[in-house]
């Protein structure tokens, strides 16, 4: 017995989690096509990559064909839809399962049974559409693998008792350099076996393996105890800069001077003034 999702999943969340988990328990193999369009916010490979780790026990397919007359609500939209879905399933479907009220049509034109999952989303009660509208509200419904890509990063210069308590202030955690627990691990235990050391790139890799790693658990802010103007270089989007770094301007927007870093200050320059103490 057979299944379908489809969907834009933009981002997923644990609304879609649900629906998926509620499926995978009602047929024998499930198919989630996720449907993703080139001009679209979020880019569809991260999408189709997502869903892929967040659903492993099922068929996921990747439907990246541009049709415009395929658009919600258009006539003849759903027929496309169906033929779309007969085209990358493989074999016959049993049952469309959804939380709108297209899955009643859509399930018609193929010949399936229509099974609504949490139409007034009263058991997870989110949206993509939500989430992308103010993603810190959401934060919760959002999982770990889709996190880092809403989440907003702040460097604290040489401080590690400041990013420490900034990052317990925010309840969030803190990223600190991998290159310090290395050398401190190797000074300590290297010596005593015939093992060679690290190379710099896979140190650098152990660097950006760990903030990769943290960011999945962070609470919507990721703190990093930077170093070295190599630990800041790795931060691929920063969005503030606490302390003095080297070869940033000090009248740079990024900056903010430690005295009004508090963990509410931080909370305003970065996730919105309307943030402070939640």
């Amino acid at each position: 017995m057979t299944g379908v999702i489809i969907g834009r999943f933009m981002p997923p969340h644990n609304g879609h989690l649900y629906l998926i988990d509620f499926a995978r328990a009602m047929v024998d193999r499930l198919y989630v096509l996720v449907c993703t369009l080139s001009h679209e916010p979020i880019p569809g490979h991260l999408r189709y990559q997502w869903v892929q780790e967040l659903a492993p026990h099922s068929e996921i397919i990747h439907i990246t064909e541009e049709i415009p007359e395929a658009r919600r609500g258009a006539a003849g939209a759903i027929a496309i839809w169906a033929d779309s879905v007969r085209r990358a399933v493989p074999e016959p479907i049993a049952h469309v399962f959804a939380s709108e009220d297209y899955g009643w049509d859509l399930a018609w034109s193929l010949e399936a049974q229509y099974i609504p999952v949490d139409p007034s989303r009263s058991n997870i009660p989110v949206s993509a559409s939500a989430i992308r509208a103010n993603p810190f509200e959401n934060w919760r419904f959002i999982p770990p693998a889709v996190r880092p890509w809403f989440l907003k990063h702040v460097a604290v210069i040489d401080d590690r008792s400041r990013a420490e308590a900034l990052a317990r202030d925010l309840n969030t955690v803190v990223v600190h350099p991998y290159h310090e627990f290395w050398q401190l691990t190797w000074n300590e235990f290297g010596g005593r076996r015939e093992v060679a050391p690290l190379s710099p790139e896979q140190i650098r890799r152990g660097g950006r393996a760990t903030i990769g790693a943290l960011a999945r658990q962070a609470n919507t802010i990721l703190i990093h105890d930077v170093r070295t103007a190599e630990d800041l270089a790795m931060i691929e989007e920063l969005d503030v800069i606490i302390g003095n770094p080297p070869g940033v301007r000090n009248d740079s927007p990024l900056i903010l001077a430690p005295a009004h870093a508090d963990a509410d200050a931080v909370r305003r320059v970065v996730l919105g003034p309307n943030t402070a103490g939640a």
